[in-house]
């Protein structure tokens, strides 16, 4: 199963590599490298984890992407948006079947260059946070160290603490690429 997920991703990763207009030398040889890596290694956990995920079978409870929309169109502020979508995304019981979607959301949007383009996009950003937060579920802990760093560029880009081309963002986008190469 893992390794079936494991050639899935790869597929998806080399779909979105083929289809990027944008070239980044520095970062288009690290993607190509965590490719490669991923195309031949299983992905191993040194701890077990037990998944927060609920079965397929079980319908979530709340319809998370109505919440988040009411939110990014609401008169709060972007830091009060940030919270209540933390929030939520933390009480959400995700699917197995979500997991793996948001999975490949969030690096779909990572590979891709986008996921801080528009960061005045308060719909699209806070879903990106909202998915990124979920994956604090997932069972496998580079996965989670993924989502980590994915969300925290999406938070201070989108609150206005950082702007995309700062030092920080572009620390969390090196703790991504670590996380690429390990096999995400």
């Amino acid at each position: 199963m893992k390794k079936s997920l494991l050639v899935l991703s790869v597929l998806v990763l080399s779909s979105l590599l083929s289809a990027c207009t944008v070239t980044k030398t520095e970062e288009t040889k690290q993607v190509s490298t965590a490719v490669s890596q991923i195309e031949n290694a299983d992905v191993v956990t040194d701890e077990p984890y037990i998944s927060g995920a609920v079965e397929q079978t079980e319908q979530a409870a709340i319809d998370w992407q109505t919440a988040v929309n009411e939110l990014a169109i609401s008169d709060r502020s972007s830091t009060e948006k940030v919270e209540a979508t933390e929030k939520l995304a933390r009480e959400y019981n995700p699917t197995t079947e979500e997991l793996e979607v948001f999975k490949y959301h969030v690096l779909q949007e990572f590979m891709s260059f986008n996921y801080l383009k528009d960061g005045s996009n308060a719909e699209y950003m806070l879903s990106n946070l909202f998915q990124s937060i979920v994956l604090e579920h997932h069972e496998v802990p580079v996965v989670r160290d993924f989502a980590l760093a994915f969300y925290h560029n999406t938070k201070n880009v989108f609150t206005g603490v950082e702007e995309m081309d700062s030092d920080s963002v572009k620390a969390y986008e090196e703790q991504l690429y670590k996380a690429l190469n390990h096999g995400t």
